[in-house]
Parts: structure tokens; sequence; C-alpha cells
């Protein structure tokens, strides 16, 4: 998998997350699901970090 791949992985993860949450009728579950959905959005912003990094030559 590359980068661009596990970016994608994790920004699709994140909408189901949040679908997830939406959908979700206790609230305790609900906040889970947010809290994944912002781990996985963490996750496709270091994909990001990582590709500038490697187009940089770093």
């Amino acid at each position: 998998m590359g980068i661009e791949d596990d970016r994608a992985f994790h920004l699709e993860r994140a909408r189901q997350c949040r679908r997830m949450a939406e959908e979700a009728g206790d609230p305790a579950v609900r906040s889970l699901h947010e809290q994944l959905a912002q781990f996985h959005d963490a996750e496709a912003l270091r994909e990001i970090g990582e590709l500038v990094d490697d187009e940089d030559g770093a």
C-alpha cells in the first residue's frame, strides 16, 4: 500500500465512522465513533506529511 492508498483508506474510514456516529443511539457509542473518525483524520494528515517529506527528499 502506498502513501496515497493509506491516506484514501483513512479518509474513507473517517467518513464511515462519522456516519456510524450519526446513526448511533447511545451517546457513548457516538462519542467512540467520533474519536475513531478523529484518529483516521489524523492518520490521513500524517500520510500527507510523509508524502511532502518524500517529495522534499527527506
